[in-house]
């Protein structure tokens, strides 16, 4: 799945891994750039990469009822659970988990935003397979799964064409938090993650920068890594919801 041969105007792709970011702040800075993207004040998409404290998501139409617990393991104080503008069901995001929030403009393409989701998990297929794994999907299930197990989800947000949120990616997360929801409203679905499948998993960072390469391939656009990538995406100003499209994750 390549779109680089015959897309020579696509635009390039602005990727940063940002570190540690509260939920919060994540939402409203992908917010302030769709909303920018989607009023052509930026020509580039952009792929931020970052990781959150433990947190639960559910998509609007989402159900509480697979929320089993959000008492904290050390039995103080509980996980937030945040609706959001995705599709989908409940999903645990915390340290560990690589996020992939992707804000692209598919007028500039092919419009089709089950296509852009595919993409979105194929940068992972090809991810595991290079480690030597082979990552399932399953049908009108987004998110891939290796050996039975759930190593990424996935839910994208839609409006005026211009998506957000995409995909979280199980790196070293405390896999114990899955246990306290039904994830993606599957009852019964065991998580897995790459330090179980390898052991010593590499840092999050290293993981986001050798994607540049496999996303390069699939979304066929060039992938540009500032230097400073904090301050590249400092304006945090919340704007208009978007529609869910698909997915039970981000």
């Amino acid at each position: 799945m390549s779109d680089l041969a015959g897309n020579e105007e696509l635009p390039g792709v602005r990727a940063a891994y940002l570190g540690r970011v509260s939920f919060k702040e994540s939402w409203e800075l992908q917010q302030k750039i769709r909303e920018d993207r989607a009023g052509d004040k930026t020509g580039e998409d952009v792929f931020l990469f970052l990781e959150h404290d433990p947190v639960f998501t559910l998509g609007t139409g989402g159900s509480e009822a697979n929320v089993l617990t959000r008492r904290l393991l050390s039995g103080e104080g509980e996980i937030p659970l945040i609706r959001i503008n995705r599709g989908g069901e409940v999903t645990y995001h915390g340290p560990g988990q690589l996020m992939m929030y992707a804000i692209c403009d598919l007028r500039r393409r092919d419009r089709d935003v089950h296509t852009h989701c595919r993409r979105l998990e194929e940068v992972f297929v090809r991810y595991l397979s290079d480690l030597g794994f082979t990552a399932e999907r399953r049908a009108a299930m987004p998110g891939l799964w290796v050996g039975g197990r759930k190593i990424l989800s996935l839910g994208v947000g839609v409006r005026g064409w211009v998506t957000m949120h995409g995909v979280a990616f199980n790196i070293a997360p405390d896999l114990r938090c899955f246990e306290m929801i039904h994830p993606c409203g599957e009852v019964g679905a065991r998580a897995t993650s790459l330090e179980m499948l390898i052991g010593e998993p590499p840092p999050l960072g290293e993981v986001a920068e050798s994607l540049g390469p496999v996303c390069r391939d699939i979304f066929g656009q060039e992938i540009v890594w500032p230097t400073e990538a904090a301050a590249r995406f400092s304006s945090l100003t919340p704007v208009a919801s978007l529609t869910p499209v698909e997915g039970a994750g981000p």
